[in-house]
């Protein structure tokens, strides 16, 4: 009787502590993480254009960087404008949110 009863003893022993083992070894994934959205900036330049695409010249930085709103950006072609976005600087363009001509 003894021996069943220590039998049982560690039987439920082992079980009870059988989820922290199993807990343990079951590797945490670190919650998702949502990507920073970029900070809004303003640009200065001139329009320009190239082909059928229309791009923002900066000359103080001799940077280039193509509008994703060619349609706003195509009407002031040749004039100076502030266009307020976010970059995508893996393909050097500007997530056009405003374009104002500098008057």
């Amino acid at each position: 009787m003894k021996r069943i009863f220590l039998s049982l003893a560690g039987f439920v022993t082992m079980f009870s502590m059988a989820p922290a083992l199993v807990q343990s070894r079951v590797p945490t994934t670190p919650p998702l993480q949502t990507q920073a959205r970029p900070e809004a900036k303003t640009f200065t330049g001139t329009i320009l254009k190239s082909g059928e695409s229309v791009f923002l010249s900066d000359s103080v930085t001799k940077s280039r960087y193509m509008l994703d709103d060619q349609d706003r950006a195509r009407p002031l072609e040749g004039k100076s404008v502030n266009v307020t976005g976010t970059i995508d600087v893996a393909r050097d363009t500007i997530h056009v949110q405003t374009i104002e001509e500098i008057v």
